[in-house]
């Protein structure tokens, strides 16, 4: 799948200049998903922003799914629009098993008022973009910047040291915000980052192109998941030629094998995406690797600076929560850093902003339990086992609400478990979707369950 430029993707230059000033109110580390949806919501308050990216878009980057509600964010950014003419618009998902059963989860049954579809992206064209919507809403954006040190005042962090061109620059702001995803650069720097070790996977992953047209069986834009004993695969329409394709599995599996063969035999328990890729291409000419992918941090923020998106936490992909999860968290980091900056009360803000990052990754991580430790990496079998009969509520959780009513029934009873805690702080639950806040609930009948 060849490379977009930049120019061609989104209209900007490819090669930006230095920054004219180096103090700013708030830095953000990383062009990703929440770099640029934090750097585009505090310059359209007017703020100034220095956006730090290391390397140039457009690159390549795995995450391709993206749920429903991060289209009402996208909407909130004038981007929508945009999105939906590039990218290809995902109105259900498939999971399917081993002997070619399947059912399937429609969002068109979202409650009316909401938006009934999701994403699927190249996520070099998709980040892209974004990073070029928050330069064009003020953003000071620079990319090819190496973030190489912290800079502090006392115990504030006050700004960071970057090279560009092998030149060295130092910039300073009211607040930082670490974005640079799994490198992490704040969250290791304090040592903050925790890795989970209930969900110890890895995935090896592939991108087919010249997909035959006709031997699909999903319905269009489908992301399909494939369950079967010893792990999950997932198939996701990249665009109408293209597919991405990753087998998610324990780690143990891997260590010391042929990772071809491995892969291979992974896609044979998954019948259905089988067929969809009869006559493709494969286009790296190696596998891609991904290991030790969920971790969290305890602080998600301090004085003079927030993490936000996979900088502070890495969620397993299952339910395509991740960029979602990301951008909601910088939504709220740049909402909270503008009110500071207008004169809020820091310590209450900052409290409202872990609270409300760990009320979304609890919850999204305690559906990640249930499929992994008490349903073996059956989707049905969870849906079968805890969900039957809630048809209303589960839909707004697929669809992105890990925030929900406090009376969500599902939420009621994963929260009331102990065996679900992902962080050992204690911490204050915020209820209400940041997307729809109190929605009505979905419909019913949201699937529809086919059998071979």
């Amino acid at each position: 799948m060849p490379a977009v430029p930049l120019s061609e993707a989104v209209g900007g230059p490819l090669v930006r200049p230095a920054p004219a000033s180096e103090h700013f109110d708030a830095i953000v580390i990383g062009g990703g998903p929440a770099g640029s949806t934090c750097a585009y919501h505090l310059a359209a308050r007017g703020r100034a922003v220095l956006l730090l990216e290391r390397e140039c878009h457009p690159r390549f980057r795995v995450g391709e799914s993206v749920m429903p509600y991060a289209s009402g964010l996208l909407d909130a950014m004038g981007l929508l629009d945009e999105v939906e003419d590039q990218f290809v618009v995902k109105r259900s998902v498939e999971t399917s098993d081993s002997v070619g059963g399947y059912f399937r989860t429609y969002f068109a049954k979202l409650a009316e008022g909401q938006k009934k579809f999701g994403f699927n992206v190249e996520r070099s064209r998709f980040d892209a973009l974004l990073c070029s919507h928050a330069e064009g809403a003020g953003a000071t954006v620079v990319e090819g910047a190496e973030v190489s040190g912290l800079v502090f005042d006392g115990a504030r962090l006050a700004g960071v040291v970057y090279e560009r061109d092998g030149e060295r620059h130092e910039a300073r702001a009211r607040f930082v915000a670490d974005a640079s995803g799994r490198a992490g650069l704040v969250a290791r720097h304090f040592k903050l980052r925790r890795m989970n070790c209930r969900i110890k996977k890895v995935a090896l992953f592939q991108y087919f192109e010249d997909v035959v047209k006709g031997v699909n069986a999903a319905d269009e834009g489908d992301l399909v998941i494939a369950t079967h004993e010893a792990g999950w695969i997932w198939c996701i329409p990249v665009d109408q030629n293209t597919r991405s394709v990753g087998a998610v599995m324990a780690p143990e599996e891997l260590a010391g094998a042929d990772r071809r063969q491995v892969f291979d035999q992974h896609l044979s328990r998954a019948p259905r995406i089988a067929a969809a890729l009869e006559g493709a291409t494969p286009w790296f000419d190696d596998l891609k690797v991904e290991s030790d992918f969920c971790y969290h941090s305890e602080h998600l923020v301090g004085p003079g600076w927030f993490l936000v998106g996979d900088a502070g936490c890495f969620v397993d992909p299952v339910f395509s929560g991740g960029v979602f999860l990301g951008m909601a968290a910088a939504c709220k980091a740049a909402e909270v850093m503008g009110d500071i900056l207008d004169g809020r009360a820091e310590d209450e803000a900052i409290a409202h902003f872990e609270d409300f990052c760990k009320t979304g990754y609890d919850q999204y991580f305690r559906l990640v339990y249930v499929f992994y430790e008490q349903c073996n990496g059956n989707v049905e079998c969870m849906f079968r086992q805890l969900f039957e009969g809630r048809f209303k509520p589960l839909l707004q959780i697929l669809a992105g609400d890990c925030w929900g009513d406090e009376n969500n029934p599902i939420w009621s009873e994963l929260r009331s478990d102990p065996r679900w805690d992902t962080f050992e702080r204690p911490f204050n639950r915020v209820y209400g979707c940041p997307v729809y806040p109190r929605p009505p609930l979905a419909c019913a009948d949201v699937m529809a369950r086919e059998r071979p």
